[in-house]
């Protein structure tokens, strides 16, 4: 599997808007790489752990293969609230009955950021714009993906 590091989170004075940039919700989880090769997929971490096993409810394939750049959080499905401490159980967790109970009771949705690869070609040179509209025409493998999770997660809930 292929994996590449994330843009990592940078400090500033204070906020700012500005025409130049675009803004993502702030979403309480865990920054993980969904990499997938030949219908495989595997999860990373931002320092390049493989942590799949712990979220067995996102291993489900695309149609093609990608690499994404994305947060994974757990949501209440019926608050919408996102609970960091859950992402960080699952993520610690190594018994599989403490990996597969909460994937009914709080599952983990894994919003995209970013499309890194597709089909085999490396997108990181095209514009973060350009590659925003190849990512809005990828058609996802379940309700775990993309908007879904950002739309569920209500923003600076923990």
């Amino acid at each position: 599997m292929l994996f590449i590091s994330p843009m990592l989170l940078q400090t500033a004075p204070g906020p700012f808007s500005h025409s130049n940039f675009i803004y993502e919700p702030k979403i309480d989880g865990h920054r993980l790489i969904y990499s997938q090769q030949d219908g495989k997929v595997k999860l990373y971490t931002r320092h390049n752990n493989e942590c799949t096993q712990q979220y067995p409810e996102l291993q489900i394939p695309f149609s093609d293969d990608v690499i994404l750049d994305g947060e994974v959080a757990c949501v209440d499905p019926a608050t919408g609230v996102s609970d960091f401490e859950a992402v960080m159980r699952r993520f610690q967790a190594r018994r599989a009955d403490k990996i597969k109970q909460p994937t009914t009771t709080l599952p983990a949705y894994y919003g995209i950021f970013d499309i890194l690869m597709y089909k085999g070609q490396d997108l990181c040179g095209l514009s973060l714009l350009r590659r925003k509209e190849i990512l809005a025409g990828l058609q996802l493998p379940s309700d775990s993906y993309g908007s879904a999770a950002y739309k569920r997660c209500r923003r600076g809930s923990v």
